[in-house]
């Protein structure tokens, strides 16, 4: 039976020229006992590891909530996770939350679970992803939800006291930009973070 500490080093563990998904170097942060969220630059999504005595659940937020929808734009939803469903072998789409939101999920058993079959996992669900955002026609929502996560990153590292040509390189190697355009999307975000000067009244 694969171990807790083993499927968290598969993640930790690796390289920014991996070929294979399980192979990159994904920063894992433990949320509690058995939850762990992992994130990669050049990957579209947030992976939550949720690991129980038996099975390794890998569980993605869509950010698709569905609970405020009309009956028919629901339903039509609903049908197309059928197909996919269907159409798509290992993970499965589920409605979760309070705001029943789509996740994709795959169900690994820990007795059997094995490195390759981890990796089949992540491509799964990478593919998933893509097939849920062309069929619900939400390309240019998930671009900006992309854009908006690496910006997150970037604050993130500027707040923690990081060099510019270290988020240069970040930008670049991690995830994939051009040098011009990573110093013009760096020069926005420190624009943005400036404080506004403070308007005097007399």
């Amino acid at each position: 039976m694969v171990v807790q500490v083993e499927v968290i080093k598969w993640l930790k563990e690796g390289h920014d020229s991996a070929k294979d998904i399980v192979d990159l170097p994904w920063n894992v942060m433990k949320k509690t006992e058995g939850v762990f969220i992992a994130e990669y630059p050049k990957i579209p999504f947030v992976l939550n590891v949720v690991i129980t005595e038996e099975f390794v659940h890998l569980i993605v937020p869509s950010g698709v909530e569905t609970v405020a929808l009309d009956l028919p734009e629901r339903l039509k939803i609903y049908h197309t996770l059928l197909i996919l469903n269907e159409k798509l072998n290992l993970l499965k789409f589920t409605i979760s939350g309070m705001n029943e939101e789509i996740m994709l999920r795959v169900d690994l058993d820990r007795k059997t679970l094995g490195k390759a079959e981890f990796n089949d996992a992540l491509t799964a669900l990478l593919i998933g992803l893509n097939q849920l955002i062309l069929a619900l026609g939400l390309e240019e929502e998930f671009a900006r939800a992309v854009f908006e996560r690496i910006a997150l990153m970037v604050m993130d590292r500027l707040e923690k006291g990081m060099k510019k040509d270290e988020i240069l390189k970040f930008l670049i190697v991690k995830v994939g930009m051009d040098t011009k355009d990573a110093e013009e999307f760096l020069k926005r975000i420190i624009e943005e973070r400036k404080p506004k000067e403070e308007v005097g009244y007399l």
